[in-house]
Order: C-alpha cells, then sequence, then structure tokens
C-alpha cells in the first residue's frame, strides 16, 4: 500500500516516517541491539566490564593473530595492552585521545583507505564495527585482564591434526554406497543410473528422453576419444544396426585415441611441458617419450599404483626397466632455470615445484603453501614440508648434456641411429 501512495506521490509525510520507524526496527540486527545496550552500561561507567565482554573477544578473534605477544607483530602494532594500543606502529598510535574518531584504528575497520584495511581477510560485520566504534570513541578502556595472558587458538606454534581433521573426506577409505530407492524404477538398468535418478526425483525433474542412435554414437566417440564418430561406425551403428552400443564402447576403449585423448588430462595436471621457459625457453630432449608413456599405461589399462610408483620411484623398483626410467621424466616436466643467477635458490624452487605438483595430483593438498610457514586452512606443519621436499631431495639438477644422454640411453637402439 505504501510503495503504491509512493508512486502516485500522495504519501504522507508521517506515513513516511512511520516507514521509516519500521524498515529501521526490522534492519537492527540482535548483535547491534546488544551493542547499543552495552554502550548505555558504558556511559553509567561500568567500561571495563564492557570491553571484557564485548571489544576483548573481537580483538582476540581478529586482531591478535598478527598483532599479538609475538617477537615481531606486523606493522610494529601490538594490541595486548591499553599501552601498545596508544603507542601504535609503523602508523602512529593506533587511537587518538583527543580526536577518537578520527583514529587510525576506526579508519582500518571502515575500509575508508584501500591501503589500510583491517582484517584483510575481511570487513568485520557492523555489529562488530560498532562496538569498537563505540569502544574507540570512549577513549579505549581497558579491562582487568590482559590479552596476552589468554591462550588463542590463533597462537599455536603447529597445526594440529586431530580426529576431526582425520576423517576428512578424501582421506577416508573407499566405501560402496548403499544404492538409493528410486519411485521410476523401471528406468534403473544398473546402480548408477539409481544415484542419477534419484537426484533428479529429488529436485522435482524428470529424465531426459533417450538419445537416438546417431546422438548416442556422437557422444560417445567424444566422449572416449575426443574425436567425431567416422562415416564407417555411423553406418554400423546407426543405418545397418551392425554393433551394439556395448560394441561400440568396446572398440573406442580399444582404439589409441582413447589413451591419446585422456592423457592430455593427466599431463596438463604434472604441467608437461616440451620446453623449459624461462628466457631461453630451451627444448627438453625426447620429453615426449613421457608423454607416450601415459598414453600407454592408459591404452594397457596399468594399475593406478603401479602408475604411480612407476613416476616416483620409477629407478629404485625392485625390477628397473626402460619403461619405468623413462616414468621418471616426471620430475623433469616443470619450468627450468638453466642459466640462474642464483643456483641454490633455483635448485630450491625446482625442488618446490616437484612437493608442489606431487601434493597437489597425488595426494589433493596444497603442501607447497607450507614452505613459508604453517598452512592457514589445512593441519599441514611447515615442518611437515620440508620432511616432504627431503624426499626429493635426492633428485640430481641434470645439466643439458647428461639429460640428453641419459634419454638416448634408454631408447631403443633403433632410435639410437
Amino acid at each position: 500500500m505504501i510503495n503504491t501512495l509512493r508512486r502516485t506521490g500522495a504519501v504522507a509525510m508521517s506515513t513516511g516516517v512511520l516507514a521509516g520507524l519500521i524498515v529501521g526496527i526490522l534492519s537492527v540486527s540482535p548483535q547491534r541491539l546488544v551493542a547499543e545496550e552495552s554502550a548505555a552500561s558504558v556511559e553509567s561507567g561500568d567500561a571495563e566490564a564492557f570491553f571484557d565482554e564485548h571489544v576483548q573477544p573481537i580483538l582476540k578473534a581478529h586482531c591478535v593473530k598478527c598483532h599479538g605477544g609475538r617477537t615481531r607483530v606486523k606493522g610494529g602494532l601490538r594490541l595486548t595492552s591499553r599501552a601498545d594500543l596508544l603507542k601504535g606502529g609503523d602508523l602512529g598510535p593506533a587511537v587518538s585521545l583527543e580526536k577518537p574518531a578520527t583514529s587510525l584504528i576506526l579508519k582500518a575497520i571502515d575500509y575508508e583507505d584501500e591501503n589500510l584495511q583491517m582484517p584483510p581477510a575481511g570487513r568485520l560485520d557492523q555489529a562488530k564495527i560498532d562496538v569498537l566504534t563505540r569502544w574507540v570513541k570512549m577513549k579505549a578502556p581497558w579491562g582487568a585482564t590482559s590479552i596476552e595472558s589468554i591462550p588463542t587458538e590463533s597462537r599455536q606454534s603447529s597445526p594440529q591434526v586431530t580426529a576431526e581433521a582425520m576423517r576428512f573426506w578424501s582421506f577416508l577409505p573407499v566405501e560402496r554406497p548403499a544404492v538409493p530407492a528410486v519411485k521410476n524404477a523401471d528406468w534403473v538398468k544398473n546402480p548408477i543410473d539409481a544415484f542419477v535418478l534419484h537426484r533428479l526425483e529429488e529436485s522435482g525433474l524428470e529424465p531426459a528422453p533417450h538419445a537416438r542412435p546417431r546422438e548416442l554414437l556422437r557422444r560417445a566417440t567424444y566422449g572416449v576419444t575426443g574425436l567425431p564418430p567416422t562415416p564407417a561406425s555411423v553406418d554400423a551403428f546407426v543405418v545397418e544396426r551392425s554393433l551394439s552400443y556395448e560394441e561400440v564402447v568396446d572398440q573406442l576403449l580399444a582404439s589409441p585415441q582413447y589413451g591419446e585423448s585422456w592423457a592430455r588430462d593427466w599431463l596438463d595436471l604434472v604441467r608437461y611441458a616440451e620446453t623449459n621457459s624461462f628466457e631461453r625457453d630451451r627444448a627438453k630432449p625426447d620429453v615426449w617419450r613421457y608423454r607416450d608413456y601415459v598414453i600407454d599405461s592408459l591404452n594397457s589399462d596399468k594399475p593406478y599404483d603401479q602408475f604411480v610408483r612407476e613416476q616416483l620411484a620409477g629407478d629404485e623398483l625392485d625390477e628397473v626397466t626402460n619403461e619405468t626410467l623413462i616414468a621418471t621424466g616426471y620430475y623433469r616436466l616443470g619450468a627450468w632455470d638453466d642459466e640462474s643467477t642464483d643456483p641454490l635458490q633455483s635448485r630450491y624452487d625446482d625442488l618446490d615445484d616437484v612437493v608442489a605438483t606431487t601434493g597437489q595430483v597425488f595426494l589433493g593438498l596444497t603442501v607447497n603453501c607450507a614452505r613459508c610457514h604453517d598452512h592457514k586452512l589445512d593441519p599441514i606443519p611447515q615442518r611437515d614440508y620440508y620432511r616432504l621436499l627431503a624426499f626429493f631431495h635426492g633428485i640430481r639438477p641434470y645439466s643439458y648434456q647428461h639429460e640428453k644422454s641419459v634419454l638416448v640411453s634408454i631408447s631403443p637402439p633403433e632410435v639410437q641411429k
């Protein structure tokens, strides 16, 4: 009704005021009401209680991780006592007692300056900003308890591998789930159909109509080989009907194009490249042998655990072959600076590349985040990063000539000629 009157320009001033009051009441969060009630108690002299109950939890949760009791603090600013707050950091006092409204801490939490935004992870919700603003305008009273004396989770010396962390879905053994019950049981031809239909029925959707033979052949061929179906296969499956769908799929999986198509996904993951990058971007000699190793592994249905072992330790297996040696070309796929100004730095950058790729591809974890600090999200301490790096420390950096001679030595005789 109010919107209709506004459109006609006939709304009365009293109605507009009433609507504004309603909107204002509905937009106030419970947290903000708490902050305003707390502010009232502050004005009555309960400043320390206000700090202990409302301000200190915000500082502990969002500030002391970077501005706490460590030897070095970011920006030189420590927020563990009122004296530290008034002393400030590299930019000066965090709170101005003469003009509290202009205090740096308020500019930071309000995100007024793009170069001074705290906390950097994201702006606080408005209720917390209101609490801190009220506190600063009261000239930042402090409570009886020191923040520094209260242990906080952010001060842990190393991430803890807890029982909860060990229950993360990717760490658990693979289990066969129960096949869900569905309403349209006649549509289900295999257990996978049941899972698909179950999700469709939950969403109130119907299965798509059956694909026509030509469409079905095209989808299967592109999906398995990345190529369109040949005219001969179209005639056999669509026109003559001399091939069943199962026979079509078997033929596609047996074709060399199956491995060639699906190997591209693995090669992308392990950062396969035929040149070294950097300024000279010199070619990697005979690196195509690793590419063909991946293709042949897929086409021969090699077990995944064997596939992994050969790449990570193909020269250390009980039975070392040309194939397993070529598999260790995994360690030379990434960028490589062959004329670095700091060989030691380059050496550990190369090892970091191996750790990062191995962690992400084989473990599904960004272990490399812990190169410079304990992992911020996963329970991976920096110590574990260097323990994993030590596993790869025996990898020798090859010169161009040495690498070429090694690759030639494992080539078939006809190729060496």
